[in-house]
Protein backbone atom coordinates (compact mmCIF):
# COMPACT_ATOMS: atom_id res chain seq x y z
CA UNK A 1 0.00 0.00 0.00
CA UNK A 2 1.60 3.44 -0.94
CA UNK A 3 1.03 6.60 0.56
CA UNK A 4 -1.70 8.58 -0.61
CA UNK A 5 -4.18 5.75 -0.78
CA UNK A 6 -6.79 4.30 1.08
CA UNK A 7 -7.27 0.73 2.97
CA UNK A 8 -10.68 0.09 3.58
CA UNK A 9 -11.23 -2.31 6.60
CA UNK A 10 -14.93 -3.14 7.20
CA UNK A 11 -15.59 -4.80 10.73
CA UNK A 12 -12.61 -7.02 10.33
CA UNK A 13 -12.02 -5.77 14.48
CA UNK A 14 -14.82 -7.41 15.86
CA UNK A 15 -13.17 -10.89 15.13
CA UNK A 16 -10.15 -10.05 16.94
CA UNK A 17 -10.14 -12.39 20.30
CA UNK A 18 -9.63 -10.41 22.99
CA UNK A 19 -5.78 -11.91 24.45
CA UNK A 20 -5.43 -14.43 21.44
CA UNK A 21 -2.41 -14.87 20.31
CA UNK A 22 -0.84 -11.92 18.50
CA UNK A 23 -2.31 -11.27 14.43
CA UNK A 24 -2.07 -8.92 11.77
CA UNK A 25 -5.34 -7.13 11.09
CA UNK A 26 -3.51 -4.77 8.33
CA UNK A 27 0.19 -5.06 6.78
CA UNK A 28 1.42 -1.60 5.29
CA UNK A 29 4.16 0.53 4.19
CA UNK A 30 6.33 3.03 6.25
CA UNK A 31 4.70 6.21 5.55
CA UNK A 32 1.75 5.03 4.50
CA UNK A 33 -1.60 7.75 4.97
CA UNK A 34 -5.25 8.02 4.71
CA UNK A 35 -5.72 3.99 5.96
CA UNK A 36 -9.19 3.96 7.59
CA UNK A 37 -10.40 1.52 10.40
CA UNK A 38 -13.67 0.97 11.00
CA UNK A 39 -15.64 -1.10 13.29
CA UNK A 40 -19.24 -1.88 13.60
CA UNK A 41 -21.29 -1.63 17.13
CA UNK A 42 -24.49 -1.18 18.87
CA UNK A 43 -27.06 1.38 17.77
CA UNK A 44 -26.03 4.31 20.25
CA UNK A 45 -22.35 3.57 20.85
CA UNK A 46 -19.52 5.74 21.04
CA UNK A 47 -16.11 4.45 20.59
CA UNK A 48 -12.60 5.25 21.79
CA UNK A 49 -9.36 4.82 19.45
CA UNK A 50 -5.82 4.54 20.32
CA UNK A 51 -3.37 3.72 17.99
CA UNK A 52 0.71 3.17 18.80
CA UNK A 53 3.32 3.78 15.92
CA UNK A 54 0.63 6.13 14.05
CA UNK A 55 -0.95 9.00 13.77
CA UNK A 56 -5.19 9.60 13.98
CA UNK A 57 -6.06 12.68 11.47
CA UNK A 58 -9.85 12.05 11.33
CA UNK A 59 -11.83 10.29 13.91
CA UNK A 60 -15.73 9.17 13.07
CA UNK A 61 -16.32 7.20 16.12
CA UNK A 62 -16.89 4.18 14.86
CA UNK A 63 -14.30 4.56 12.34
CA UNK A 64 -10.54 6.44 12.32
CA UNK A 65 -8.39 7.97 9.36
CA UNK A 66 -4.87 6.89 10.28
CA UNK A 67 -1.02 8.28 8.78
CA UNK A 68 1.62 6.11 9.80
CA UNK A 69 5.05 7.26 10.74
CA UNK A 70 8.21 5.75 8.84
CA UNK A 71 9.63 3.41 11.78
CA UNK A 72 9.10 -0.20 10.77
CA UNK A 73 7.52 -2.54 13.24
CA UNK A 74 4.37 -4.19 15.04
CA UNK A 75 1.91 -1.79 16.68
CA UNK A 76 -1.37 -1.90 18.17
CA UNK A 77 -4.88 -0.45 17.22
CA UNK A 78 -7.31 -0.47 20.47
CA UNK A 79 -10.91 0.62 20.48
CA UNK A 80 -13.34 0.14 22.94
CA UNK A 81 -16.92 0.90 22.66
CA UNK A 82 -19.47 2.30 25.51
CA UNK A 83 -22.87 1.88 24.86
CA UNK A 84 -25.46 4.57 24.21
CA UNK A 85 -25.40 3.96 29.15
CA UNK A 86 -22.30 4.93 29.20
CA UNK A 87 -21.38 1.02 30.14
CA UNK A 88 -17.69 -0.33 28.77
CA UNK A 89 -17.60 -3.15 26.28
CA UNK A 90 -14.00 -5.33 26.45
CA UNK A 91 -11.85 -3.31 24.56
CA UNK A 92 -10.51 -4.92 20.82
CA UNK A 93 -6.63 -4.51 19.99
CA UNK A 94 -5.08 -5.65 16.67
CA UNK A 95 -1.77 -5.95 15.61
CA UNK A 96 -0.76 -3.66 11.87
CA UNK A 97 2.87 -4.55 10.52
CA UNK A 98 4.29 -1.60 9.55
CA UNK A 99 6.99 -2.82 7.20
CA UNK A 100 10.14 -1.17 4.73
CA UNK A 101 12.81 -3.15 3.74
CA UNK A 102 16.37 -2.14 5.55
CA UNK A 103 18.67 -0.89 2.78
CA UNK A 104 21.84 1.05 2.70
CA UNK A 105 24.57 1.07 0.18
CA UNK A 106 26.96 2.30 2.37
CA UNK A 107 29.26 5.60 2.12
CA UNK A 108 29.78 7.92 -0.72
CA UNK A 109 32.87 6.54 -2.86
CA UNK A 110 36.15 7.31 -4.88
CA UNK A 111 37.61 5.73 -7.45
CA UNK A 112 40.32 6.68 -10.66
CA UNK A 113 39.67 6.75 -14.09
CA UNK A 114 39.71 3.42 -15.66
CA UNK A 115 38.17 1.66 -12.78
CA UNK A 116 34.86 0.33 -11.96
CA UNK A 117 33.33 -0.22 -8.32
CA UNK A 118 30.77 -3.04 -7.12
CA UNK A 119 27.89 -1.67 -5.63
CA UNK A 120 25.66 -3.91 -3.63
CA UNK A 121 23.32 -3.42 -0.64
CA UNK A 122 23.41 -6.05 2.14
CA UNK A 123 20.56 -8.41 2.37
CA UNK A 124 18.31 -9.55 0.23
CA UNK A 125 14.94 -8.31 -1.42
CA UNK A 126 11.96 -8.77 -3.80
CA UNK A 127 13.07 -6.59 -6.02
CA UNK A 128 15.75 -3.64 -7.25
CA UNK A 129 15.60 -1.01 -9.16
CA UNK A 130 18.47 1.19 -10.21
CA UNK A 131 19.18 4.72 -11.13
CA UNK A 132 19.79 3.32 -14.53
CA UNK A 133 17.20 1.01 -15.17
CA UNK A 134 18.76 -2.09 -14.21
CA UNK A 135 17.37 -4.30 -11.94
CA UNK A 136 20.35 -6.46 -10.51
CA UNK A 137 20.87 -7.78 -7.44
CA UNK A 138 24.14 -5.57 -7.65
CA UNK A 139 25.21 -2.81 -10.14
CA UNK A 140 28.67 -2.07 -11.42
CA UNK A 141 29.40 1.49 -11.95
CA UNK A 142 32.58 3.69 -13.14
CA UNK A 143 30.77 7.14 -13.83
CA UNK A 144 31.26 10.20 -11.46
CA UNK A 145 27.34 10.76 -10.22
CA UNK A 146 24.48 9.72 -7.62
CA UNK A 147 23.80 6.50 -7.33
CA UNK A 148 20.48 5.39 -6.44
CA UNK A 149 18.76 1.82 -5.90
CA UNK A 150 15.70 1.51 -4.78
CA UNK A 151 13.93 -2.36 -3.24
CA UNK A 152 10.93 -3.48 -2.26
CA UNK A 153 10.42 -6.08 0.34
CA UNK A 154 7.92 -9.43 0.05
CA UNK A 155 4.94 -7.12 1.20
CA UNK A 156 5.88 -4.24 -1.87
CA UNK A 157 7.09 -2.07 0.49
CA UNK A 158 9.65 0.44 -1.07
CA UNK A 159 12.51 1.97 0.30
CA UNK A 160 15.61 3.54 -1.56
CA UNK A 161 18.96 4.86 -0.58
CA UNK A 162 21.78 6.47 -2.53
CA UNK A 163 25.25 7.70 -2.53
CA UNK A 164 27.64 9.83 -4.91
CA UNK A 165 30.57 7.98 -6.50
CA UNK A 166 33.40 10.23 -7.38
CA UNK A 167 36.00 9.56 -10.25
CA UNK A 168 39.20 11.30 -9.73
CA UNK A 169 41.36 11.61 -13.18
CA UNK A 170 44.42 10.07 -13.52
CA UNK A 171 47.70 12.30 -13.09
CA UNK A 172 48.55 14.01 -16.63
CA UNK A 173 51.73 13.22 -17.48
CA UNK A 174 53.50 14.06 -21.04
CA UNK A 175 57.25 13.06 -21.64
CA UNK A 176 56.93 14.17 -25.18
CA UNK A 177 57.51 12.78 -28.72
CA UNK A 178 59.97 9.67 -29.21
CA UNK A 179 63.23 11.28 -30.00
CA UNK A 180 67.17 10.56 -30.62
CA UNK A 181 69.98 12.50 -28.78
CA UNK A 182 73.50 12.85 -30.27
CA UNK A 183 77.03 13.45 -28.78
CA UNK A 184 76.92 15.12 -25.35
CA UNK A 185 73.41 16.42 -26.19
CA UNK A 186 70.58 15.56 -22.75
CA UNK A 187 67.15 15.72 -22.45
CA UNK A 188 65.21 16.69 -19.14
CA UNK A 189 62.11 15.10 -18.71
CA UNK A 190 59.49 16.15 -16.35
CA UNK A 191 56.73 13.97 -14.87
CA UNK A 192 54.93 16.95 -14.07
CA UNK A 193 52.96 18.91 -11.06
CA UNK A 194 50.29 16.09 -10.28
CA UNK A 195 52.11 13.19 -8.58
CA UNK A 196 53.04 12.66 -5.21
CA UNK A 197 55.41 10.18 -6.21
CA UNK A 198 57.54 9.04 -8.76
CA UNK A 199 59.12 5.73 -10.00
CA UNK A 200 61.09 6.11 -13.01
CA UNK A 201 62.77 3.48 -15.20
CA UNK A 202 66.08 4.26 -14.78
CA UNK A 203 65.19 3.56 -10.56
CA UNK A 204 65.15 7.19 -9.59
CA UNK A 205 62.03 8.49 -7.68
CA UNK A 206 62.42 12.75 -8.79
CA UNK A 207 59.89 14.35 -10.43
CA UNK A 208 62.25 15.04 -13.48
CA UNK A 209 65.42 13.32 -14.33
CA UNK A 210 68.05 13.83 -16.81
CA UNK A 211 68.60 11.30 -19.74
CA UNK A 212 71.97 10.94 -22.21
CA UNK A 213 72.23 9.88 -25.75
CA UNK A 214 71.81 6.13 -26.47
CA UNK A 215 68.72 3.75 -27.44
CA UNK A 216 66.90 3.64 -24.40
CA UNK A 217 62.67 3.17 -23.89
CA UNK A 218 61.98 5.27 -20.62
CA UNK A 219 58.62 5.17 -18.76
CA UNK A 220 57.66 7.01 -15.50
CA UNK A 221 54.67 5.88 -13.20
CA UNK A 222 53.07 9.07 -11.15
CA UNK A 223 50.49 8.54 -8.49
CA UNK A 224 48.49 11.11 -7.38
CA UNK A 225 47.39 12.33 -3.32
CA UNK A 226 44.37 10.02 -4.12
CA UNK A 227 46.26 6.95 -5.07
CA UNK A 228 45.44 7.25 -8.92
CA UNK A 229 48.38 6.32 -10.77
CA UNK A 230 49.25 6.64 -14.59
CA UNK A 231 52.33 6.07 -16.85
CA UNK A 232 53.65 7.63 -19.95
CA UNK A 233 57.07 6.62 -21.78
CA UNK A 234 59.85 8.03 -24.36
CA UNK A 235 61.99 6.16 -26.71
CA UNK A 236 64.88 7.53 -27.35
CA UNK A 237 66.26 6.51 -30.81
CA UNK A 238 70.07 5.82 -31.70
CA UNK A 239 71.43 9.22 -33.01
CA UNK A 240 71.37 8.88 -36.65
CA UNK A 241 74.93 9.04 -38.15
CA UNK A 242 74.45 12.14 -40.37
CA UNK A 243 73.48 13.69 -37.09
CA UNK A 244 75.72 12.77 -35.24
CA UNK A 245 78.89 14.17 -37.52
CA UNK A 246 77.13 16.95 -38.95
CA UNK A 247 79.35 19.48 -37.39
CA UNK A 248 82.30 17.24 -37.68
CA UNK A 249 85.42 19.33 -38.65
CA UNK A 250 86.28 19.59 -42.31
CA UNK A 251 89.77 21.10 -41.99
CA UNK A 252 92.71 21.20 -39.73
CA UNK A 253 96.41 23.97 -39.60
CA UNK A 254 99.01 21.48 -38.64
CA UNK A 255 101.82 23.96 -38.65
CA UNK A 256 102.83 23.63 -35.22
CA UNK A 257 101.67 26.69 -33.62
CA UNK A 258 99.72 24.60 -31.34
CA UNK A 259 96.68 25.40 -32.32
CA UNK A 260 94.00 23.43 -34.73
CA UNK A 261 96.85 21.15 -35.93
CA UNK A 262 95.36 18.16 -35.98
CA UNK A 263 92.37 16.61 -37.20
CA UNK A 264 90.18 16.24 -33.99
CA UNK A 265 86.43 14.37 -34.21
CA UNK A 266 85.09 15.29 -31.03
CA UNK A 267 81.87 12.52 -32.25
CA UNK A 268 84.23 9.65 -32.14
CA UNK A 269 84.50 9.48 -28.54
CA UNK A 270 81.56 7.12 -27.82
CA UNK A 271 83.23 4.72 -30.54
CA UNK A 272 86.15 2.78 -28.84
CA UNK A 273 86.34 0.63 -32.17
CA UNK A 274 86.25 3.49 -35.01
CA UNK A 275 89.21 3.59 -37.09
CA UNK A 276 89.80 6.51 -39.53
CA UNK A 277 91.39 5.99 -43.39
CA UNK A 278 92.61 9.04 -45.43
CA UNK A 279 93.39 8.63 -49.16
CA UNK A 280 94.96 10.90 -51.43
CA UNK A 281 93.52 12.69 -54.74
CA UNK A 282 94.78 9.22 -56.54
CA UNK A 283 92.80 7.14 -54.18
CA UNK A 284 96.19 5.70 -52.54
CA UNK A 285 95.77 4.66 -48.41
CA UNK A 286 98.36 7.27 -46.74
CA UNK A 287 97.35 7.01 -43.10
CA UNK A 288 95.12 4.12 -41.08
CA UNK A 289 94.25 4.99 -37.67
CA UNK A 290 94.41 2.49 -34.44
CA UNK A 291 90.75 1.68 -33.02
CA UNK A 292 89.49 4.47 -30.79
CA UNK A 293 91.40 7.18 -33.25
CA UNK A 294 93.36 7.87 -29.93
CA UNK A 295 96.16 10.07 -31.77
CA UNK A 296 94.22 12.08 -34.18
CA UNK A 297 95.42 12.83 -37.98
CA UNK A 298 98.34 15.11 -37.66
CA UNK A 299 98.83 15.56 -41.34
CA UNK A 300 101.54 12.99 -41.94
CA UNK A 301 101.43 9.60 -43.96
CA UNK A 302 101.85 6.52 -42.11
CA UNK A 303 105.08 6.13 -43.61
CA UNK A 304 106.27 9.95 -42.47
CA UNK A 305 105.89 12.55 -45.22
CA UNK A 306 104.60 15.66 -44.16
CA UNK A 307 101.10 15.89 -46.79
CA UNK A 308 101.21 18.89 -48.76
CA UNK A 309 98.09 21.29 -48.70
CA UNK A 310 95.44 19.81 -50.48
CA UNK A 311 91.90 18.09 -49.53
CA UNK A 312 91.76 14.66 -48.92
CA UNK A 313 89.51 11.42 -48.76
CA UNK A 314 88.40 9.84 -45.42
CA UNK A 315 86.44 6.85 -44.35
CA UNK A 316 85.48 6.30 -40.98
CA UNK A 317 84.28 3.01 -39.97
CA UNK A 318 82.64 3.08 -36.83
CA UNK A 319 83.49 -0.43 -35.53
CA UNK A 320 79.81 -0.95 -34.22
CA UNK A 321 79.04 -3.53 -36.24
CA UNK A 322 75.68 -1.96 -37.58
CA UNK A 323 76.61 1.59 -38.81
CA UNK A 324 77.54 2.13 -42.81
CA UNK A 325 81.10 3.91 -42.62
CA UNK A 326 81.48 7.73 -43.62
CA UNK A 327 83.19 9.07 -46.23
CA UNK A 328 84.09 13.24 -47.30
CA UNK A 329 86.76 15.37 -47.54
CA UNK A 330 89.26 16.79 -45.39
CA UNK A 331 91.77 19.75 -45.96
CA UNK A 332 94.86 20.64 -44.66
CA UNK A 333 95.49 24.85 -44.60
CA UNK A 334 99.21 25.67 -45.08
Amino acid sequence: MRPGKIIWLWLILLWIIPDAAAQYVNIVCTGDTGLIYRVKGSPGSSFVWNVDGGAIVSDYDNSIKVNWGTTRGTYNIRVQEFSKFGCPAVPVTGKVLVSAPLIELGPDLEICQGESVEIKPEGTFYSYLWHDGSTGPDLLASGQGYIKVTVSDEYGCLRSDSLYLKVHPLPEIDLGRDTSLCGIETLDLDAGNDGVSFLWSTGESSRSITIDEGRQLIWVRVEDQYSCVNFDTIRISDCPIDERFKDMPTAFTPNGDGKNDVWRIPQLIPFPQAYVEIYDRWGVLIYKSDAGYSEPWNGFASDGREMPMDSYYFVINLGDGKSQPLAGTVTIIK
